[in-house]
């Protein structure tokens, strides 16, 4: 009885689960094939009367709910007799750890746009000459219809953007990729490391924007270790909220104001040597304090239990 009280105090979210290690990857897989189906086919009706700001708005949605947020509740579900406490819902994080994480953030933003750069010009070698035009003309449909989904520039349009953009995408792709295939990883005793850069790898393929690829595996990765640190998946959801309706929020307003791209924050300091190597030596330093405050605070919630017991 010890033993097991002790377990659960460690890993609660563990305790009791169906199926064996590789059985829960499978569940998972075959619930995103059978809601990406049921969703693409909804989808396709929508877009048929062609593409506009209000169908991919739509679309957005749909695909948000059906293909992200249902796959992880169902799997869940399936999965564990505690499904919130599985996709680590149920616990909180501190105002401190939301502090240190979006300075980190902040603090990143020369070094990640340096990355991006980067990334952008990227070649493959001229036998893929093909495959990279094809992934070159991806990103460029990718960017035109995220130029259709922004809208006008009222203020509304900016409001409703952030929410469906920022808050619904940052909610669903949080809920299904560190929530639940990230879970799902570390439950087949993967290494945490690995579970979670594998997580960030599918993640930044999911989208499908190839010439983004290293920065957003990047992001996923920080994304991930902020719900390995708290436990709480609603940091990573925060953070993950915060980047898109800031992206949004920065494109609304170089359009609203015609500003050049280079005077953006999607430029800021990227093309400074010595302000990429101060952001990644400051993101470093914030990434260390927000770990050991987790740590600490691990460590007092255990010896809360302890005492409480």
């Amino acid at each position: 009885m010890n033993n097991s009280k002790s377990d659960s105090n460690i890993q609660p979210e563990f305790i009791n689960l169906r199926f064996l290690p590789g059985q829960r990857i499978i569940v998972l897989i075959v619930a995103l094939c059978l809601f990406s189906i049921f969703g693409s086919v909804i989808i396709g009706l929508i877009m048929r009367n062609g593409v506009s700001a209000q169908s991919l708005r739509i679309s957005t949605i749909l695909q948000d709910c059906i293909i992200f947020i249902l796959p992880a509740i169902v799997s869940a579900l399936l999965i564990s007799q505690y499904p919130a406490r599985f996709l680590g819902i149920e616990r909180r994080f501190t105002l401190m750890q939301i502090i240190l994480a979006i300075a980190a953030m902040l603090m990143s933003i020369p070094a990640m746009n340096a990355l991006v750069v980067l990334n952008e010009n990227m070649t493959l070698p001229s036998i893929f000459s093909e495959l990279e035009r094809w992934m070159r003309e991806a990103e460029e449909q990718a960017q035109s219809s995220v130029s259709i989904l922004l809208g006008n520039q009222g203020i509304g349009s900016l409001i409703v953007n952030i929410l469906i953009v920022g808050v619904l995408a940052g909610f669903s792709e949080e809920l299904f990729f560190r929530g639940a295939l990230q879970r799902i990883l570390f439950s087949c005793k993967i290494n945490p490391h690995g579970a979670i850069w594998i997580t960030a790898i599918v993640f930044s393929a999911f989208h499908l924007q190839f010439f983004g690829f290293f920065p957003r595996l990047i992001l996923g990765a920080y994304f991930g270790y902020l719900f390995y640190w708290s436990k709480s998946l609603w940091l990573p959801i925060i953070l993950h909220v915060f980047n898109n309706s800031l992206v949004v929020f920065t494109l609304w307003y170089k359009n609203l104001t015609g500003i050049p791209e280079s005077e953006t924050i999607n430029h800021l300091g990227g093309d400074s040597p010595m302000q990429v190597i101060t952001s990644i030596i400051l993101t470093a330093f914030l990434l260390k304090c927000l770990f050991r405050y987790s740590m600490v605070s691990k460590d007092d919630a255990k010896n809360n239990i302890v005492n409480n017991d």
